[in-house]
């Protein structure tokens, strides 16, 4: 018997890839699940930024940083204002508040604007500077379309799961390397966006153990979805696993008729737009 003390704590790890398109943009995630774009996103509005943000000194994902960190700031200045709450409960609603597809294009174009004016300053290109305050434009315009279709926002917000503890027990299983992401579960069955994409590492034949320490209100456990390619996950475990209970993985997945990891998460239970809210 292996005890305790023979085994491997592992740190999760984390792909630097973006996650992928299918799933970034049908996932409705909460605001607060970071980030509201991705590369993908914005790649599809200028195909040249991931070449430019390598040539250059200047982050697109620090102005993605900057650009959901002004977003947050006018969407709590629009719940104070319009959900007809105080001001500390009005705040609140920002972890309630839902990426929906105006949200994401808004953070998009920001996020442009504000590369390309770095690249701008940085160039000394005024093609640049214009290319920025076109975008700047198209940010706005977005932004009044938010406003005006809603804000949208869950009455039971789940979050999005962080990177499990895995341990890692010698063994004499198959060897195999997987990919992972979790997602918790609330009490009605609906799921919180998934977590980032992990390795699961049983290339010596090791056991491995998944544990997460504590859970958001109203959700019951965590789900695993794993297998060999990101765009083919499937559910590892049956039920819902606890906080603090370890889910022992066996490398012969995915389980029989197992489920294939969907993209939807949470919808909007209602719409708080400038003077009035909208109940769906």
């Amino acid at each position: 018997m292996i005890g305790l003390e023979s085994r491997k704590s592992l740190q999760p790890f984390s792909k630097c890839k973006k996650e992928t398109k299918s799933v970034q943009n049908k996932t409705m995630a909460l605001l607060k699940d970071q980030p509201i774009s991705c590369l993908s996103d914005w790649i599809s509005y200028d195909s040249k930024v991931s070449i430019l943000s390598e040539q250059e000194s200047t982050s697109i994902e620090s102005k993605s940083r900057l650009a959901q960190n002004e977003i947050e700031t006018q969407i709590t200045n629009v719940l104070i204002g319009q959900s007809g709450l105080g001001d500390a409960m009005a705040r609140q609603l920002i972890d309630k508040v839902v990426v929906t597809e105006p949200l994401s294009r808004w953070h998009s174009l920001l996020t442009l604007s504000l590369f390309y004016i770095d690249i701008a300053v940085l160039q000394n290109s005024p093609l640049h500077r214009e290319q920025s305050k076109y975008l700047e434009i198209k940010a706005e315009t977005a932004k009044h379309q938010l406003f005006e279709s809603g804000v949208g926002l869950v009455n039971s917000p789940i979050p999005k799961a962080p990177l499990p503890l895995i341990v890692s027990t010698p063994a004499a299983n198959p060897q195999r390397i997987l990919r992972g992401r979790i997602r918790f579960v609330d009490e009605e069955g609906k799921f919180g966006s998934p977590s980032a994409e992990f390795l699961l590492d049983m290339a010596d034949g090791a056991s491995l153990q998944l544990s997460i320490a504590t859970l958001p209100s109203r959700c019951v456990g965590w789900l695993l979805f794993a297998g060999d390619s990101s765009d083919s996950l499937y559910q590892a475990n049956l039920n819902p696993v606890p906080a603090g209970i370890e889910f022992d993985l066996s490398s012969a997945l995915p389980l029989p008729n197992a489920n294939l990891m969907v993209s939807t998460a949470q919808f909007p239970d209602r719409y708080i737009r400038y003077s009035t809210e909208m109940w769906r």
